[in-house]
């Protein structure tokens, strides 16, 4: 007699299925064994960081982020210096949308530190409530709106206003 189990490929109930027994294979946690320390490269180990720190090129210029304090004034003392290193300034005075005497007060300060410079003032939305001041050196297109690409060196200051 033929084996309709076995002819379908399906497996057979008379018969006893011996209960295979599985080893314990470990966790299921893929971190690191202490056995495979040569395969496994731990990234937060310090020798990892100190070769990123190494082939990291270091900034040289900054962007200095600044808001009104609490009795809403804009403090521009020392400025100047970070501006002639080639650091760029972001004045956000958008706090004080509701006392829009104070909010000129800022604003004209920041224009004046400009005009002191001879550095133009941007206004980088249309409430001209975050004013950007290019450090030395930064080169600014009006036109394609970038900021401080590589490709606009070799072209000369052009300031639309």
């Amino acid at each position: 007699m033929v084996n309709l189990f076995k002819l379908l490929g399906l497996p057979d109930p008379n018969k006893t299925i011996p209960r295979i027994v599985k080893k314990n294979l470990g966790s299921a946690n893929p971190g690191p064994r202490s056995n495979s320390r040569a395969d496994f490269h731990d990234l937060g180990d310090i020798l990892w960081s100190e070769r990123t720190e190494r082939l990291t090129p270091q900034a040289y210029r900054n962007i200095i982020y600044m808001k009104p304090d609490e009795y809403d004034r804009i403090r521009l003392d020392g400025i100047e210096n970070e501006l002639a290193r080639g650091n760029m300034l972001l004045v956000d005075i958008s706090s004080l949308a509701h006392m829009p005497a104070q909010k000129n007060i800022c604003k004209r300060k920041v224009e004046d530190l400009g005009e002191r410079m001879d550095i133009p003032v941007f206004a980088l939305n249309e409430n001209d409530s975050l004013l950007m001041v290019p450090g030395s050196g930064m080169r600014v297109d009006t036109t394609k709106h970038r900021l401080g690409m590589k490709d606009l060196e070799g072209l000369p200051i052009k300031l639309d206003s």
